[in-house]
């Protein structure tokens, strides 16, 4: 019962945010009443997250790895004839709540990759960044600390950085991830081999980082700064997110490109929603 009540908590938390056309901060009302089930039906058409669009067929092709050993593949960008680029924050130590409110009044589509360690302390915040939109995916449960390379783990190790942290988001958000981010992007096959057996479908990298909070600079994985169709951006969870956001969709904009749902571009077979 007490699982209910906070579930149900929650969402009239989210109701409230929405009708003020402010965010408010979620863990203050996370005591306030459940909501009566004639008012459910009108919640859920409110708080339902958005559809983004997907792309036509034959417009956009993966580019990854191809291991030929049947693990999950790792996937860096996506080939698009759209004009497009796909936006994924990491970790969840910052619970910017004027973010949310860009995400969700700008639609702006996102995939999260979430750290437990970071994210426990405000599993609300992320629940509301669900329901603006934004799938949450699987970035181990504290970034392999003390190393923050997977690949000086050991097996086992492995598994539990990743299955725990599913297991948990599994619970807290009603959906199970089937995407993997490798904190630093490092990985090898006991990884990949992790990664399957954790439920993981693909191992998502980036092709561009954007170093919000630190340097605010774009620096490409090949080299260069420039933004281009099919990029997927990394960015992090850190002070001054709202900030730093409004900046990237510029630079996104005047490079004639706009955000969209990497999940639409990627195959269910590999955790999205594109067939095949």
């Amino acid at each position: 019962m007490r699982g209910i009540r906070l579930i149900a908590s929650c969402v009239l938390a989210a109701l409230l945010g929405v009708a003020s056309g402010l965010w408010p901060d979620i863990r203050v009302r996370m005591n306030a009443p459940a909501a009566h089930a004639a008012e459910r039906p009108a919640m859920a058409q409110v708080l339902a997250p958005p559809r983004w669009p997907a792309p036509k067929p034959g417009t956009w092709q993966l580019s990854y790895q191809r291991h030929g050993d049947g693990l999950p593949p790792v996937v860096d960008r996506i080939a698009t004839q759209d004009k497009v680029v796909f936006i994924t924050i990491d970790d969840g130590w910052e619970h910017d709540t004027r973010f949310v409110d860009i995400v969700r009044t700008q639609r702006v589509p996102i995939l999260v990759f979430l750290t437990d360690q970071a994210a426990r302390t405000g599993y609300e915040y992320f629940w509301a960044l669900q329901h603006a939109g934004a799938p949450i995916e699987d970035h181990t449960m504290d970034h392999a600390a003390p190393f923050n390379d997977m690949r000086r783990l050991s097996s086992s190790a492995q598994h539990r950085q990743i299955c725990d942290s599913a297991d948990i988001y599994a619970r807290q958000y009603g959906r199970r991830p089937e995407i993997f981010r490798p904190p630093g992007g490092s990985y090898d096959q006991v990884t990949r081999t992790a990664a399957r057996d954790c439920g993981m479908k693909s191992v998502i990298v980036w092709s561009i980082e954007f170093y919000n909070g630190l340097s605010g600079r774009l620096a490409r994985m090949d080299g260069g700064s420039d933004l281009r169709a099919g990029d997927i951006i990394l960015m992090h969870f850190r002070p001054g997110l709202a900030r730093d956001f409004e900046h990237l969709l510029t630079w996104i904009r005047q490079a004639g490109l706009r955000p969209a749902a990497l999940e639409n571009y990627l195959p269910r077979s590999l955790g999205g929603k594109a067939a095949g």
